[in-house]
């Protein structure tokens, strides 16, 4: 990603591999829309469970001109995300959804002003 990628880990060590898989995520939504301005994702993994596996919590904001995306993927919501990678996977793929709304709005807006 030609822009700011900033990826936080919470509660867990940093992984290159899974900073390898946020960065192809990130430059996947760049080349869907090239207007992005900044990506920060949080990886979380608030509750280590000795019995049940890792839960983990990602969260991806991206900043595009005149709008905040959020996308947060919660273990409560998702019990499959003791996957940290499934639960990047879902995040982007949230993050992405909204942005196509973005887009078209936006689209939307040129077209008719």
């Amino acid at each position: 990603m030609k822009r700011a990628l900033q990826i936080t880990y919470r509660g867990m060590e940093t992984s290159e591999a899974l900073n390898e898989h946020i960065r192809d995520h990130a430059e996947k939504l760049e080349q869907f829309f090239d207007g992005i301005v900044g990506c920060h994702v949080v990886v979380d993994e608030p509750h280590r469970h000795k019995h049940q596996g890792n839960h983990f919590r990602v969260r991806v904001d991206l900043h595009v001109p005149g709008k905040d995306l959020v996308a947060a993927r919660d273990p409560d919501e998702h019990a499959a995300h003791e996957d940290p990678y499934q639960a990047v996977t879902d995040a982007f793929e949230a993050v992405r959804r909204q942005l196509q709304h973005y887009t078209g709005a936006m689209h939307a807006h040129h077209r008719h002003g």
